[in-house]
């Protein structure tokens, strides 16, 4: 389906709330559930409320898990930027909303798609708009529109979906996985170092680097997915990724396919966090996959202090950041307030400091006592 913006009619006969709806379901496979409302999470971990939804769910994409791929017969509808523009400005005075996620599908191409997400974007902040704003951009945006879309929004990149082009060119086959995706996320990367820059010390907030992965839709292990996201860390400074469950739609390419299980899904988070704030590289992380390369539903952080007893007990007034960063039970968080309280005299204290001792009574020595057998612990971590 060729989708020209001539062709982007408000849905024929729908009503605006109809077509709310439509669109906010429609942003399943980007990072948000099936509400008008999601979730996002500023540089400084504070929840922020956005208002999302597509631009328009009519799609000229071919991807194989997309309940808005181009083959698929499903109600087509779109918001103008006008609309979508009062949309936000009135859930933002009603204090429902801090802000707004905005996707879209693929109208005609990824320039004339961006272009139309920009122009949202500059109707919002030529009216005073001062929330939060996160754009779902198209694989393939110009770098000239990412440069404007800098400039307006906190937030803003593209989504890898797989871990390669292999993978990548059977799921989404409108694009190529190195040029339309990977050049982006360097774009986008380069961009936000630039953006810090300029708005050191106002205040603004400039969102880290981030993309989503659909766990599920090909045969990739789990394995693969942490390799992928250590490197786009590294390479591309890769803050957040997201991981979304396949779940097979109906007169899709792939409807015959087994749903990914949600635990998955957030094991993959887990994991993901251990990169990320705990300081792990995915090569750390190879005794917690299973013969198929899979995490288990199972704690990965518990699973490999279990696996790992030669470094337990921690003694927690000697231990350095590394090593009470490897406790079930303490966070990047508490392991610093546990370094600049010590000594800790108490579990009390201990607990004061946020560590969940209930988790970490297994793996820790406090004065010289360890509470707890290893080999009976079974909970999980901070």
């Amino acid at each position: 389906m060729s989708v020209s913006v001539e062709k982007l009619t408000n849905g024929h006969h729908r009503t605006l709330s109809e077509r709310m709806q439509f669109l906010s379901s429609g942003t399943k496979y980007d990072s948000c559930n099936q509400s008008a409302v999601c979730h996002a999470f500023g540089p400084d971990g504070r929840c922020i409320q956005l208002y999302k939804t597509l631009l328009t769910n009519y799609c000229a994409g071919e991807c194989a898990y997309c309940p808005n791929r181009c083959e698929r017969d499903v109600p087509r509808v779109s918001l103008t930027p006008e609309e979508i523009t009062k949309i936000t400005w009135s859930f933002y005075r009603k204090n429902a909303i801090e802000g707004l996620f905005l996707s879209s599908g693929i109208i005609g191409d990824a320039e004339i798609t961006s272009q139309k997400q920009l122009e949202v974007v500059q109707l919002l902040r030529q009216q005073g708009f001062t929330g939060y704003i996160h754009v779902r951009m198209m694989p393939g945006t110009p770098k000239y529109i990412l440069e404007q879309i800098a400039d307006l929004a906190n937030k803003f990149g593209v989504n890898a979906e797989t871990t390669s082009s292999i993978n990548y060119s059977e799921i989404c086959p409108n694009f190529d996985y190195k040029n339309d995706v990977l050049q982006r996320l360097k774009w986008t990367r380069d961009l936000i170092r630039e953006k810090r820059r300029e708005y050191r010390g106002t205040g603004h907030i400039v969102g880290a680097n981030d993309t989503q992965f659909v766990v599920g839709a090909v045969d990739e292990p789990d394995r693969d997915i942490i390799r992928t996201v250590n490197k786009f860390m590294d390479k591309y400074a890769l803050r957040r990724p997201y991981f979304m469950s396949f779940d097979p739609i109906p007169d899709t390419p792939l409807e015959n396919g087994s749903p990914s299980p949600k635990w998955r899904e957030q094991r993959l988070y887990q994991a993901s966090f251990l990169l990320k704030d705990y300081g792990l590289m995915h090569k750390d992380l190879e005794d917690v996959y299973n013969d198929s390369g899979n995490l288990m539903n199972t704690d990965p952080k518990l699973e490999l202090a279990n696996m790992h007893p030669e470094r337990f007990p921690v003694d927690i007034n000697s231990a350095s950041m590394d090593e009470l960063l490897l406790v079930p039970g303490i966070g990047p968080v508490s392991a610093n307030r546990i370094i600049h309280s010590r000594p800790i005299g108490s579990e009390e204290e201990l607990a004061r400091m946020g560590a969940v001792v209930s988790r970490a009574s297994p793996f820790i020595d406090l004065n010289g006592v360890r509470q707890t057998n290893l080999a009976s612990f079974t909970g999980g971590y901070s």
